[in-house]
């Protein structure tokens, strides 16, 4: 093991930096490792950069491997929401694959990143796509109420509000009944005009 393969394998993990450090073993190791590439003479201490590499490298995947599964589901979760969308509003194929689209991008993205910020972006911007997804298939659908004097009766799919739960809190914490009672009847309203508006509910 030669001095500049300890420092590339030593830059690579600075990617996850942030994450291995939370992990004893991981963080003694690039501290080793580091120590290793500052020495003036490290020749007597390469003979252990491959053991310090192997340690943080089982770690930093194990980490990788853990956030991209974590990833995957939510985009999964998201793909599912929509799939379910598609059938209610008898979506074109067009449609779906224009919606589906920004979710596969997403799934590709996170299956080949090695930083784990990136894979958990990657998988929180599920969340958008899936709500843009939403918005096409409503703007499609146009909201139109079935008749039952038409023959065909046309597709309805009733319009999405989110309600972010957290926004609605007047202050960070909750610390009496009177907070708690506010809070609710908050929600509660907010709710229930969503719902006399004639539309579907999403709590955040």
């Amino acid at each position: 093991m030669i001095p500049s393969a300890t420092s590339k394998a030593y830059a690579r993990f600075q990617l996850n930096r942030t994450w291995l450090d939370k992990d004893e073993a991981a963080s003694a190791a690039l501290r080793r490792m580091k120590d290793i590439l500052d020495a003036p003479a490290p020749y007597g201490m390469v003979k252990d950069a491959e053991s310090l590499i192997r340690t943080a490298e089982g770690l930093n995947t194990a980490l990788i491997q853990e956030r991209r599964s974590q990833a995957l589901q939510s985009v999964e979760l998201q793909v599912g929401k929509v799939q379910v969308e598609f059938d209610d509003a008898k979506a074109s194929a067009d449609l779906r694959n224009q919606c589906l689209y920004p979710l596969q991008t997403l799934k590709r993205q996170i299956e080949s990143q090695s930083s784990v910020a990136h894979i958990e972006r990657a998988g929180q911007d599920a969340i958008e796509a899936a709500d843009e997804a939403f918005r096409k298939i409503e703007v499609t659908t146009k909201a139109i109420e079935p008749s039952a004097a038409d023959g065909d009766p046309k597709v309805y799919v009733k319009p999405r509000r989110i309600v972010k739960a957290s926004a609605i809190a007047p202050k960070g914490f909750l610390e009496t009944q009177a907070d708690v009672d506010g809070y609710l009847d908050r929600l509660r309203q907010e709710l229930e005009a969503a719902i006399s508006a004639g539309a579907r509910v999403e709590i955040r």
